[in-house]
């Protein structure tokens, strides 16, 4: 496709599609757009676009041994216009996702909706059968009193907004009984953290992406034909 094409395709996108075309932007570096007013096509964002969709599954891995020196690599390297494959590491590592420039998880509406909803479930299930299907006198006490209800809701709220999170963060990483792993490099489970850059076709600069590497002591570089 030309260029022009790809202009068109992502002026559309700013226009009609803006969730979709931020998250464009996010992935090659750029800052998302706030306002109607911005230009769609500031930055590049269609020449970036075209690039990374002629480019190779080759990517160039660097490995380290400490959290710090992972973060700070894939931070410049992001800031120095390199498309990040992935980072992988063998626990959660904070700030890591803003160094990839990755938006924040949605995840928490998952938490927050099954919450919501489990929690008027148990008080409405509570009310019926204390209230409504077998209501029972005790001493003349309000059969609908809430704060005798507020231990289940709150144990049935925790129980299904943790398990509806779960399942939905296995859907979304594809993680299922039986999947084999994939394991870029040996150690990224135990004590070993990698930072996979996509080599695009024409204008990946091996030299200054090994030296950004290097500057934040980069144990060994690879250069593999693809990744998980």
């Amino acid at each position: 496709m030309s260029r022009l094409s790809y202009n068109l395709r992502a002026l559309w996108m700013g226009l009609f599609n803006r969730r979709a075309f931020n998250k464009l932007r996010w992935r090659f570096g750029l800052e998302p757009l706030h306002y109607w007013t911005e230009w769609p096509l500031k930055g590049g964002i269609a020449a970036k676009w075209q690039d990374s969709e002629q480019c190779t599954s080759r990517v160039l891995v660097g490995v380290f041994g400490d959290q710090d020196h992972i973060l700070e690599a894939t931070r410049e390297c992001r800031e120095a216009g390199f498309m990040i494959h992935d980072v992988y590491v063998p626990y959660a590592v904070h700030g890591l996702d803003e160094a990839m420039g990755l938006r924040r998880s949605r995840l928490t509406w998952v938490t927050f909706i099954m919450g919501a909803l489990a929690g008027a479930f148990a008080l409405f299930g509570q009310y019926y059968t204390q209230a409504i299907d077998w209501p029972i006198n005790v001493g003349g006490k309000d059969p609908w009193h809430i704060h005798a209800y507020v231990p289940v809701t709150f144990e049935f709220v925790v129980l299904i907004g943790g398990l509806s999170t779960m399942l939905a963060l296995f859907i979304r990483s594809r993680l299922y009984p039986g999947k084999t792993a994939k394991l870029i490099v040996d150690g990224i489970t135990d004590d070993k953290f990698a930072l996979a850059l996509s080599q695009r076709c024409s204008g990946f600069d091996h030299e200054r992406a090994r030296a950004l590497m290097a500057k934040h002591h980069v144990e060994r570089v690879m250069d593999l034909g693809g990744a998980p």
